[in-house]
């Protein structure tokens, strides 16, 4: 079960790491993907080896979301009963899945992968906001077998919210795409961010980041990747500091193109008010670039304190700290060890250790499952397919 982002390969509509996690799972299973919502219509079509079912959810109402369960348990049912759910994001999908399995008597995974239990107010961002998307969040949690997150960040980012997260599974980059090349030779004063232009990943903070360094005399530059949901707020921002010389907008690319703006850059910056995992972090990683960022997500992973560091921090949430680290980033003489470590990380807990580790966490559930049902029955357990 996905928000979305699962149409065919080339459309701008995808998120990449679903698009991995289906391709790499249904070259060994038979998979059914649920996408509530992706369209305003009902459709079907293939993923890689992978059935497509979009199921629209309408105005969000209660009885949208009862036909939408409804409708979700029929299409589960197509191929016979399903041996695990997989909800992905704990809100409408996780509740989708939880729902289904509880139905069909099997497993559910659901993972937690982003703001639906996080409350900031300032930007109106994240599910805890609003008792509605709370409640749907908290029964997805409640009624899946196993709560995963992608980091371990996140994972204490949800207890304070009464959630246990049983497993960290990192969502990984596509190192077919995003690795570093012989002839590699990052511009030292470049850096790049890669992300959405929005309130939560706050390029504001980078923007400004970028005039203070340059009233420092740092020459550093900027490249943005990423579509801009807020219609140019960001190039007018730059333009009233006097650093649109220093910042270029590329917009959303494809994967490829974003691996080369990567491999230019000397660091990627990270900036986000909330960042449950990070892919952009990987990906960057994976090209031999090093994160230099809010301790959200993967770089609070990574900067452990009393652990060799795969990022460098920014210890507090203001213009002057990230300028402040930014430029001592940039002039590290332990540079190469930080990204040899960063793109260690990345290259072992790459696109295909995820779908391993839930792949594993699936036959581990069927197994138990079956191993309960039999011990219940008195019979042997069946084979999972």
């Amino acid at each position: 079960m996905v928000p979305g982002g699962v149409d065919p390969p080339g459309s701008p509509r995808t998120i990449p790491f679903i698009h991995h996690l289906v391709e790499r799972l249904s070259a060994d299973h038979r998979v059914t993907v649920l996408a509530v919502g992706h369209d305003p219509q009902p459709g079907e079509w293939r993923l890689f080896d992978a059935d497509v079912v979009n199921i629209p959810i309408g105005e969000h109402s209660k009885s949208d979301i009862l036909r939408v369960l409804r409708s979700a348990t029929r299409a589960t049912t197509r191929g016979g009963r399903p041996d695990v759910v997989h909800g992905l994001w704990a809100n409408l999908p996780g509740l989708v899945a939880a729902a289904v399995g509880r139905r069909h008597g099997v497993p559910v995974v659901v993972s937690v992968g982003g703001g639906e239990f996080a409350s900031v107010p300032d930007i109106g961002y994240g599910g805890g906001l609003a008792g509605g998307t709370r409640l749907l969040a908290g029964a997805a949690v409640r009624l899946a077998t196993t709560v995963t997150v992608a980091t371990e960040w996140m994972r204490d980012h949800l207890a304070p919210n009464g959630v246990v997260a049983d497993e960290v599974i990192p969502l990984g980059a596509d190192t077919r795409i995003f690795h570093p090349r012989p002839d590699q030779a990052a511009d030292p004063l470049r850096l790049v961010h890669v992300g959405s232009l929005n309130r939560v990943k706050d390029q504001d903070l980078l923007v400004r980041a970028m005039a203070e360094l340059g009233a420092t005399g740092v020459d550093a530059s900027v490249t943005f990747v990423g579509a801009d949901t807020l219609h140019g707020h960001h190039a007018r921002l730059a333009a009233e500091l006097g650093v649109s010389d220093r910042i270029t907008f590329a917009g959303q690319l494809p994967s490829d193109q974003v691996a080369d703006v990567l491999r230019g850059a000397s660091w990627n910056v990270l900036t986000s008010r909330h960042d449950a995992g990070p892919v952009a972090v990987l990906e960057a990683a994976a090209c031999g670039v090093p994160t230099v960022g809010v301790r959200v997500g993967h770089v609070a992973d990574f900067t452990v304190p009393g652990v060799a560091p795969a990022a460098v921090p920014i210890d507090e949430h203001t213009p002057i700290a990230a300028a402040r680290a930014i430029a001592g980033a940039m002039t590290r003489d332990d540079r190469p060890a930080i990204a040899e470590r960063a793109e260690h990380w990345a290259r072992t807990h790459d696109a295909d250790a995820t779908a391993r580790a839930f792949d594993v966490l699936y036959r581990r559930l069927v197994a138990n499952s079956s191993r309960r049902a039999a011990a219940s029955s008195g019979s042997a357990p069946r084979r999972s397919r």
